[in-house]
């Protein structure tokens, strides 16, 4: 993971006397004093590298600085509290916690203090550092670890209260869009979601079969550490989004880079392309194999599952408003990523993707009506 640590970025420094005050009282394992390094992935939450002059590595996540468009968002307070609990109850692969501050005085916003895994991450969905007969074994891997998570009885781990229980989509429907209009103001002219109006009255109109489980709220490829020799998750990432929900959102965003056609042309970087029609996109599993086996994994059957379509129109739909949201931060000079100004541009077509699966069922139903 070297590769995606570089120096403090501009905009980015914190106060090392003041966080080596903190960690010295809760951590007293640590050998001062520390150096800083930061990681260029990391969309919405900056995250660093920490050394201690002994050689030891931990990761620092903490809120971005500035006023935040969303109360929600960015809440690594919520983090803290999922990865300790499956840390401490479950086998689901998370790396340890093992400081929380809630006190902005120390490096400006709450932040907690993680162990560093030293892995392989994959940010090329098309796995081209994979061999091709190899690539699907790494994808049911995400499938297993993924039904692991969502088979967690969350009121055994302590996680009662981590979220509502039922009604997930409704109120995610609901908040995001609000936070989209919010976002869509803070860019300006050009800020607004296309078909907006009409995507939230289809929302209205149909249902998803309503299930709770832990949700991780972007669960993919790129957002887990592998074991750095065996095709293993070591360590699953990024749990801003986290809460108790439906679990075909973490499904449907999984599986997402399946639908997406590649676009040389797109950004010029391989984390947002997709593997349809995607060059090296060989031995990259279906979409209905992968269902499957994590339909097996959960213990029901399939096909079909019941809602899928729904939750792959939703989950295009709230990584529109994320890219969006990303759009907005480099609008006010928040962004946290070095290159976020690029995934901010991603927002409109990830919006037409979620459209044309609309339109498509629209099409369906109305063909279905005249047979």
């Amino acid at each position: 993971m070297s590769s995606l640590v570089g120096e403090v970025r501009d905009g980015h420094e914190l106060d090392i006397g003041r966080l080596e005050a903190f960690l010295a009282k809760s951590m007293p394992g640590l050998t001062l004093p520390l150096s800083l390094k930061q990681f260029s992935v990391g969309q919405s939450n900056p995250t660093y590298l920490v050394s201690d002059s002994g050689g030891q590595n931990f990761v620092l996540r903490k809120k971005p600085g500035g006023q935040l468009l969303s109360k929600t968002a960015h809440a690594v307070e919520r983090e803290f509290r999922v990865l300790q609990a499956l840390g401490q109850y479950t086998q689901v692969p998370v790396p340890r916690v093992y400081a929380l501050c809630e006190d902005s005085s120390v490096v400006g916003t709450p932040f907690y203090l993680m162990e560093f895994l030293e892995g392989r991450v994959l940010p090329d969905v098309r796995l081209p550092e994979i061999s091709a007969s190899e690539r699907c074994k790494y994808w049911t891997a995400l499938v297993d670890v993924l039904a692991l998570l969502h088979k967690v009885d969350y009121r055994r781990v302590g996680l009662e209260g981590f979220g509502r229980d039922g009604g997930y989509y409704k109120r995610q429907v609901q908040s995001l869009a609000r936070i989209s209009d919010a976002q869509a103001a803070a860019i300006g002219p050009n800020g607004k979601l296309p078909r907006i109006e009409l995507l939230r009255q289809w929302f209205a109109d149909h249902e998803c079969p309503d299930e709770t489980t832990v949700v991780h709220g972007d669960f993919k490829m790129d957002n887990v550490v592998w074991h750095p020799t065996e095709i293993r998750i070591i360590g699953i990432l990024d749990w801003e989004l986290s809460t108790l929900g439906n679990p075909r959102s973490d499904l449907a965003n999984m599986l997402q880079p399946l639908l997406i056609s590649f676009d040389a042309d797109n950004s010029g970087i391989a984390v947002f392309s997709g593997l349809k029609n995607a060059p090296l996109g060989e031995g990259a599993p279906s979409e209905e194999m992968l269902l499957g086996r994590y339909c097996h994994a959960m213990g029901r059957e399939y096909p079909p599952l019941p809602g899928w379509e729904y939750a792959k129109v939703f989950g295009l739909f709230r990584n529109a408003v994320i890219q969006q949201g990303i759009a907005a931060r480099v609008a006010k000079g928040q962004a946290s990523s070095s290159f976020a100004h690029l995934v901010g541009k991603m927002f409109p077509s990830t919006m037409d993707m979620a459209m044309n699966i609309v339109d498509g069922l629209d099409v369906d139903v109305l063909r279905r009506s005249k047979l």
